[in-house]
């Protein structure tokens, strides 16, 4: 039996977000033809609301409001987003957080609605390439992380996950050019490194490849 959730989180954005969950989970049920058994249904559990008090560096845009208890309580991300619902810092910083806790689905809303306000938000950008890559989407991930790296040059982390995303689809040549751009930013980036180093492997560059694999061995300190 599917226990209903505490009326404490009910309130409009978090009802709101769990009907959307439901729904993809139906579309997906429909496309699939399968019946999801309860192990499913308990690894695929929607995110719970993101109850996190807001982070220093973003400004509360709602007064705090009495809890239950009389006491007062500090506004919550789903608090100040109900009020603000295109407030691109405070969407960034819960897809931030769900993204953290696995809840890929749930951090592509908020990235891609930020990026409706914001289509050139560096951090968006990044952050939804980042989750379509953690959630296999390759493909769809690369335009996001190749803007990300154009509106934000001087980041090697959208450099080093574009150099990742475009190793997947086998765009060898723009790789190891995101690589190295990663490598050049951030010279004792030992992820980047070793992404190189196995760019290079594929491309038939074994002795490059191995000066990189040592390179990443000995900023890592291995």
């Amino acid at each position: 039996m599917i226990r209903k959730r505490e009326p404490r989180w009910q309130s409009a954005a978090e009802r709101a977000r769990v009907a959307a969950e439901l729904i993809e989970e139906a579309e997906s049920l429909t496309e699939t033809s399968t019946i999801a058994s309860p192990a499913d249904v308990a690894r695929a559990g929607l995110p719970p609301p993101v109850t996190a008090q807001l982070p220093a560096h973003v400004p509360p845009v709602t007064a705090e409001a009495p809890a239950p208890n009389g006491s007062t309580a500090a506004p919550t991300l789903d608090d100040a987003l109900a009020a603000d619902p295109d407030n691109v810092a405070l969407l960034v910083e819960r897809a931030r957080l769900l993204a953290g806790a696995t809840h890929y689905r749930a951090a592509q809303r908020d990235y891609e609605w930020a990026l409706r306000v914001d289509p050139i938000h560096g951090e968006a950008l990044r952050g939804l390439g980042v989750v379509l890559k953690r959630r296999g989407l390759w493909s769809e991930a690369v335009p996001h992380l190749r803007r990300a790296s154009e509106v934000d040059p001087g980041r090697a982390a959208a450099w080093f996950y574009l150099g990742e995303a475009l190793n997947h689809v086998d765009d060898l040549e723009g790789a190891r050019a995101a690589y190295e751009r990663a490598v050049e930013l951030e010279p004792r980036n030992t992820r980047a490194l070793y992404g190189l180093g196995i760019v290079l492997d594929r491309l038939n560059r074994p002795d490059d490849a191995t000066r990189m694999y040592r390179r990443s061995r000995e900023v890592s300190g291995g």
